[in-house]
């Protein structure tokens, strides 16, 4: 009987392996976690509201942007970098539970007296998103909103390339994002005196994120608060 049941695990392992729930690497079928991600890079309280990090951590000297506030469960480095390439890169959108689920966790402790009445998302240019099968910000907004039981709604659009981004400095990326996004037409008379929840992948320097809240504001919304999976710490690095 024992080799039996070896046998036929054995056989499962192979047919349908188990993946961690946060980078998507296979893993034992009594693991939840792979090695790494055991010890993922967490953002612990107090964080700064202007750029999302730890205050320990923060050098950003209070600077005003168009949102609101920005947080996130997790520094981008380490196990978060293959995470989140693997989540939007290697055709893994089933990774979207765990980010979701700690990005909300994350949004439920520290915006929990916010009154949002809608979730949006960073948009990406049509052509990469035919490519690439879906919006990885969309999966987690729409993650995020069922949890909240709030719409989520396509408020934005992207009306200019931009170009690959990592490699780009910080003062690059905010002359690249100048006037990429806006409101699509179908909401641009709906956003006055709203609260709305804009969600992203990663924030790097939150040039996109204060682009986009811009256009949103512009339109009427009373407040954006923005949401990621990770921030890049660029004190660390």
């Amino acid at each position: 009987m024992n080799i039996l049941k070896s046998a036929l695990y054995t056989f499962s392992k192979s047919l349908f392996p188990k993946r961690c729930e946060l980078c998507g690497e296979v893993i034992e079928l009594s693991e939840r976690l792979c090695s790494q991600c055991k010890n993922p890079p967490v953002i612990k309280a107090p964080i700064c509201e202007y750029c999302g990090v730890e205050k320990s951590e923060c050098r950003c000297k209070k600077h005003k942007n168009e949102y609101k506030q920005i947080l996130a469960p997790y520094y981008y480095k380490d196990s978060m970098v293959t995470a989140i390439h693997r989540f939007k890169n290697n055709d893994m959108p089933f990774l979207v539970n765990r980010l979701g689920s700690d990005m909300y966790h994350c949004i439920s402790e520290n915006y929990s007296d916010i009154i949002f009445d809608a979730v949006t998302y960073v948009p990406l240019r049509d052509f990469h998103e035919r490519v690439r099968g879906f919006n990885q910000s969309e999966l987690l907004a729409e993650n995020i909103a069922e949890k909240m039981n709030l719409p989520v709604l396509p408020m934005l659009k992207k009306v200019r390339y931009t170009g690959v981004q990592h490699k780009k400095s910080a003062k690059e990326r905010i002359a690249d994002t100048f006037g990429s996004y806006d409101v699509s037409d179908e909401y641009k008379n709906k956003l006055d005196g709203i609260n709305i929840l804009l969600i992203d992948d990663v924030k790097t320097t939150g040039a996109t994120l204060n682009e986009c809240a811009k256009m949103l504001k512009i339109y009427g919304a009373k407040r954006v608060y923005c949401a990621a999976a990770a921030i890049t710490n660029h004190k660390r690095q």
